[in-house]
């Protein structure tokens, strides 16, 4: 109503024409299914629903089993979250705080969580899922990501047996502890990765196995399994118990299972309006850069993750750092980016991508620089002059899109070195049981970071640990003593300057030959919103993870 002073009161509709007047009583406010208001261009609820391609997962089991449950990373609540711009928010955690020596944190939980069979989320449950991601029955490849909590990496090695004297305690139903070795600055960011997210025990330990079944599975996200008709699909629709700060737009997500590698390429499904997103490969760029609708579809985005040629120093001739020295300046990194990748890389000298914390912004460049003819020059001095008694090698890969760039490297180093080398390409679950054993003699291998500190890309990488426990067998005891200093450095620029050591000293003496740092290239449907841009101005949506709390569908569906 308008008011007019010294007059009545005029009713201000009376002065508006009808057709105004009927859009602001028709205004509705609509609310999804837990509450959440939709912005005012979504689709009608009974349209929210999203739809990707994933092979079918053998587990949802993430905390243990992350390789083969990569579908579920929206289903379960960790102690913290990152956000687009990888700034840690609140999750199942209100809030936390350090101990005055940084050996200790406290993570207040939210009160009133529940689990989607209604019992509620506490301290106590994430006590037994940190435990059982170390534990050595559960056989975690990842567990090292936890080894900076007191008696982790003595527990899952076998040379602790009492889990009770690990650094792990819930003081009451909402406050747990964490107790590291020394003083550990990126806990929270270990908090925040999907891994670190926690397994309801009373189903862990009736079902094994088959708890994350869909009539065994109980999460506490905001998304809760409805359905998995295992060969086709499984269903994720809203949990109306979730309490948390991360409620989602959508009603539902649907994963349907392609038995087709999702690195292969192709995009039928996405142009048969079957799925809603696509993951592309440098394979079809081209004909997605020039397709009159696809393109404005397309999306590139830089990502964290590092593509490397690694090797085993054990082996002969890789023992010797003028060999890894000599194939790593023989690498035309600037050609397979832009020629094999169709742009869909950034030539890679080190392991930290730009715009990771730590970035040496290009100082140690020139160490792994491409240059011919100083690796002639190292391969002679290593005594195999013009490839002369090198031996034949195996460049082994575990993806199939990475054959075209192993193609790349194969001529390459037969044409600078006059290095002979066969491609084998290894099915996942068998190559990581090799290389955990060290049996890849040398390898081009990816690494996409878990959380946004340079311990993660640097120290979980590569330093050196015993066999079955580590990576690479790579080691050097001056990197460990840098990286082992740096991640208990609570100043942050000394913290830096300690990781930006290590990492000249891992390009130096080339415990890998780095090749390019990933871009996500992708299809988005124009009826997917919500994605949010970084601060960088991209926009980032990584499949399968939490930046489905935010997307929606928008009316203009077809």
């Amino acid at each position: 109503m308008l008011y007019v002073p010294g007059k009545r009161l005029i009713v201000g509709l009376l002065i508006l024409s009808s057709s105004i007047a009927v859009n602001v009583y028709s205004a509705q406010v609509i609310t999804n299914t837990v509450g959440k208001t939709m912005p005012s261009d979504a689709a009608p609820l009974e349209r929210q629903t999203y739809r990707f391609l994933l092979q079918e997962p053998t587990t949802l089991d993430i905390s243990i089993a992350v390789y083969q449950a990569g579908g579920a990373v929206f289903s379960f609540e960790g102690l913290t979250r990152l956000d687009e711009n990888n700034e840690l928010t609140a999750a199942a955690a209100d809030s936390w705080e350090v101990s005055d020596d940084g050996h200790q944190w406290t993570f207040h939980l939210r009160r009133g969580a529940k689990w989607s069979d209604g019992r509620s989320v506490t301290a106590h449950d994430f006590v037994y899922t940190y435990v059982r991601i170390v534990d050595p029955a559960s056989a975690n490849v990842n567990a090292s990501l936890y080894y900076d909590i007191k008696g982790a990496q003595a527990f899952n090695q076998g040379q602790l047996k009492d889990a009770d004297k690990l650094g792990l305690e819930a003081i009451d139903d909402y406050t747990f502890v964490i107790t590291t070795e020394r003083p550990c600055p990126y806990i929270p960011l270990i908090a925040s990765f999907p891994t670190s997210g926690p397994v309801p025990s009373w189903q862990v330990e009736k079902y094994g196995p088959r708890w994350t079944e869909a009539e065994n599975c109980v999460s506490n996200s905001t998304f809760k399994l409805d359905s998995w008709l295992h060969g086709t699909k499984f269903e994720f629709v809203l949990d109306p118990l979730y309490n948390g700060p991360h409620k989602a737009y959508l009603e539902r997500i649907v994963g349907i299972f392609t038995n087709t590698d999702l690195m292969a390429g192709g995009t039928l499904a996405y142009e048969n309006n079957e799925v809603d997103y696509q993951l592309l490969t440098p394979v079809d760029l081209p004909r997605i850069s020039s397709h009159p609708q696809l393109r404005h579809e397309l999306d590139i985005s830089p990502d964290f993750e590092t593509n490397y040629l690694f090797f085993d120093p054990n082996v002969a001739p890789f023992g010797d750092v003028r060999v890894r020295r000599a194939i790593a300046h023989a690498i035309d990194r600037e050609l397979i980016c832009r020629v094999v990748l169709q742009g869909m890389a950034e030539p890679a000298y080190t392991m930290l991508p730009p715009g990771f914390p730590g970035y040496s912004d290009g100082r140690f460049d020139d160490l792994q620089r491409f240059d011919v003819k100083r690796a002639r020059e190292l391969l002679a001095e290593a005594g195999y002059a013009n490839g002369r008694g090198f031996p034949r090698q195996e460049l082994w890969i575990n993806r199939i899109d990475n054959q075209i760039t192993a193609q790349a490297l194969q001529q390459m180093l037969k044409q600078n070195l006059n290095i002979n080398l066969d491609i084998r390409v290894v099915e996942r679950s068998a190559y990581r049981a090799a290389q955990f054993q060290w049996q890849i003699p040398m390898s081009l291998i990816q690494y996409h970071y878990d959380y946004p500190d340079p311990n993660n890309m640097l120290s979980m990488v590569w330093h050196s640990q015993p066999k079955g426990y580590s990576r690479h067998p790579w080691a050097n005891k001056s990197f460990d003593a840098l990286v082992d200093q740096a991640a208990s450095e609570m100043d942050p620029d000394r913290r830096i300057g300690l990781y930006q050591k290590a990492e000249k000293i891992l390009a130096e003496d080339a415990g890998a030959a780095f090749i390019y740092y990933d871009k996500i290239a992708s299809l988005r449907k124009p009826w997917i919103k919500g994605i949010k841009r970084d601060k960088n101005g991209f926009f980032p949506f990584w499949g399968n993870n939490t930046g489905y709390m935010d997307v929606y569908i928008g009316s203009n569906i077809e």
